[in-house]
């Protein structure tokens, strides 16, 4: 199966939020508004989470073997991590998700070798990953 072009420009209109608040504090640090970051932080907390719910669901198709179940509970458990991030200060969290969007792209080279693989998705979620961790970077940069 082939992704449609949908989900590329979805993906990648995703990454347009990342982006925001790093540009924003780049280009006009005067006039953010106080809330920029917590929303900003949000939302990379939700796609976090998303992207863990992603995996859990490619583990379902294959969850009566070994492999599904472990898939299932490698993204409940990387659910929780993203869970757990959105606890800690700012910093710290953004740290966090960005070891939680690691972890999830590994999670992404088992889950392409082991369960069943999906043409183009592979490439599609490391790229955005990349994309992802140069946000959170940027942004930690201007903390």
């Amino acid at each position: 199966m082939k992704l449609p072009p949908l989900v590329y420009a979805l993906a990648y209109a995703g990454l347009i939020p990342f982006l925001v608040a790093p540009l924003w504090l780049t280009l006009a640090p005067d006039t953010a508004p106080a809330m920029l970051d917590r929303v900003w932080l949000s939302f990379a907390e939700l796609i976090a989470a998303f992207m863990a719910g992603t995996f859990w669901g490619m583990a379902m198709f294959t969850v009566e073997g070994p492999e599904g179940k472990l898939g299932v509970a490698l993204a409940s458990l990387l659910l929780l991590l993203a869970w757990a991030a959105s606890a800690l200060p700012f910093k710290l969290s953004l740290i966090a998700l960005a070891a939680v969007f690691v972890l999830l792209a590994l999670a992404e080279v088992w889950r392409e070798r082991v369960l069943d693989p999906l043409g183009g998705y592979f490439t599609l979620r490391v790229t955005l990953t990349i994309g992802v961790l140069i946000s959170i970077a940027w942004r930690l940069a201007l903390h």
